[in-house]
């Protein structure tokens, strides 16, 4: 029996090889994601609650006419004047 190279080796030897001429190189490109213009220079912060609070925003957001984002908004700006800060949610 003959004694094989490592595969160490082989992989030097195929980066040694040059490209062949039909081959394509791939160049990663990451893609860059639309974002709305709402969401620009926000983050999102994600928070857990029982399905009956879910639930109880959702038709209270029905009856008002009001979106989660706008009640929490209107929740943040509240605890902080709640606590002498600047009510900046938006």
């Amino acid at each position: 029996m003959s004694k094989q190279g490592s595969l160490v080796d082989a992989l030097r030897k195929e980066d040694l090889k040059p490209a062949k001429a039909d081959e394509h190189v791939t160049v990663f490109n990451p893609v860059s994601r639309y974002v709305s213009p709402c969401r620009a220079g926000k983050k999102p912060m994600t928070v857990w609650f029982e399905p009956d609070v879910i639930k109880q925003l959702k038709m209270i957001g029905l009856q008002e006419g009001m979106t989660i984002q706008s009640m929490t908004e209107e929740a943040l700006n509240d605890f902080f004047s709640k606590h002498n800060k600047s009510r900046i949610a938006r």
